[in-house]
């Protein structure tokens, strides 16, 4: 019984010191540099007046060793949306018609110009291969294509491709993607170029393999109506993405919207189920009403390229995140994060997990059903499955209990370490079970503190979902 008791005490006081070490987060700067097109010029200031913008870069550590490599700031990072994004104007007299019936096959356009795509085809595609230099209007007006084995619409080659919605448009693939050139296609819309959609009609995507849309390069959206259900990705790009209006309900298996660099959305209407909300390294959110249901992350900023410091800002709009049990965060930055503005409430176990630093500049957040004016930080707080850490909210068993009376100070001449001769290693043959009759109470019985701070416990997360996590191509380039 006395080796008992004295094992007892080693693990309590094991636990004691694990809860009091906190873990300072640290997060290097990266370099900096510009996207490959005019959407994405970066400014790379990095005089004082830069740091501002991305000053969690170096982390929270203060580490006096680690070189200052600023980033862009906040007003730098603001993609640019030109007047064509927007224009979904077009002559009909000078436009080519495109009328798909199920004999239609694979419809190359080889020049550029403005295409009129209607009609109907059960297993069909359109394939733009254009000069680099060139541009293509394509105009889908109440088109249904499917493709069995590729994808509905597969840009190969052009400068910049802009689709403009009219009417009720259909966009499918059959469940299975063969490869027809060098190129992994998976997507019903493929793109290894400039991809823009607008326009005021409908496009409903429906597909059983892969994604629903991927663009190798930059991509804008500034309208349309969007219904959209994936197996992995609804929407996948590269480069950037920058989303100024339109509606959109999307339903898949992955990445509601996921970019590899900038992902900016001035407005829009956004009805999300999924895995992952939103993803990208770099994320601004300056308007729109966004509701995102998410099992793994609702808003989550990675590493996904080496240009930008991982950050979430939140300028304006009305977000909802509700996420789902278990180790789920509603906005995860492996960077910095800053709220300056709008609405933002996320419900969840694991609400806010940040890396760098958190600021509350302005805005409204509320957590869990009450509002409040700094940014949690859950990065120590519960382990998967929602079960806390020793002592936190899932630790309420045998290992989250104090002894009774312990008032916090250990006992008189204990330094802090371990007993002489104790290597990290419990007593041969304990099993991680408490001894036969232990009910979970110290002598005494009394209960640890229920504050926050104890009840965070540790996820014991090391890492954070990365761009490797995700095996696809369109997230590999």
């Amino acid at each position: 019984m006395k080796n008992k008791n004295k094992t007892i005490i080693t693990i309590a006081t094991c636990l004691l010191l694990a809860g009091g070490i906190g873990a300072t987060a640290y997060f290097a700067g990266t370099k900096n540099g510009s996207s490959s097109t005019e959407k994405t010029e970066v400014n790379n200031k990095t005089d004082d007046s830069n740091k501002t913008g991305n000053k969690g870069n170096n982390g929270s550590s203060g580490n006096a060793d680690q070189e200052d490599n600023t980033g862009a700031t906040v007003a730098d990072m603001a993609l640019k949306i030109t007047d064509k994004d927007k224009d979904t104007s077009y002559s009909g007299a000078e436009s080519k018609l495109i009328k798909l019936t199920d004999d239609s096959g694979t419809v190359k356009i080889t020049e550029e110009g403005t295409y009129v795509v209607t009609g109907s085809t059960s297993d069909g595609m359109l394939i733009i291969d254009v000069d680099k230099e060139e541009d293509v209007h394509l105009i889908l007006k109440d088109a249904t294509i499917n493709s069995s084995t590729s994808a509905a619409i597969y840009v190969l080659s052009a400068d910049e491709v802009y689709i403009t919605l009219e009417g009720d448009n259909v966009l499918s693939n059959g469940g299975q993607y063969v490869a027809i050139d060098e190129n992994d296609i998976d997507a019903v819309i493929f793109s290894k170029d400039d991809l823009t959609i607008n326009g005021s009609g409908s496009l409903t995507i429906d597909t059983d393999a892969n994604h629903a849309i991927v663009c190798k390069d930059d991509m804008v959206i500034t309208g349309g109506n969007f219904d959209i259900n994936a197996k992995v990705d609804a929407i996948n790009t590269n480069d950037s993405l920058a989303i100024t209006d339109g509606t959109f309900k999307i339903s898949c298996g992955d990445d509601a919207i996921h970019t590899d660099g900038i992902l900016q959305i001035d407005g829009g209407t956004f009805d999300i189920t999924a895995a992952e909300g939103l993803e990208g390294t770099y994320i601004t959110i300056n308007d729109g009403t966004l509701v995102i249901n998410a099992s793994d992350d609702g808003i989550n900023a990675g590493q996904k390229v080496q240009d930008y410091t991982p950050t979430v800002i939140i300028n304006g709009g009305d977000i909802t995140i509700t996420m789902g049990a278990g180790d789920t965060d509603g906005i995860d930055s492996n960077g910095n994060i800053y709220i300056n503005g709008g609405t933002t409430r996320i419900s969840g176990q694991s609400t806010v997990d940040y890396d760098g630093v958190a600021e509350k500049n302005g805005g409204t957040l509320i957590i869990n059903g009450e509002e409040t004016d700094t940014i949690p930080n859950q990065f120590m707080g519960g382990a998967p499955n929602g079960q806390g850490g020793p002592g936190g909210n899932g630790g309420r068993g045998n290992m989250g209990q104090i002894p009774d009376g312990f008032d916090g100070q250990f006992p008189g001449g204990f330094d802090g370490q371990m007993p002489d001769g104790f290597d990290g290693q419990f007593p041969g043959g304990f099993d991680g079970q408490m001894p036969e009759g232990f009910d979970g109470q110290f002598p005494g019985g009394k209960q640890g503190d229920s504050s926050d701070d104890q009840q965070q416990g540790n996820k014991g997360r090391q890492g954070r979902r990365s761009a490797s996590a995700n095996n696809s191509d369109a997230e590999s380039l």
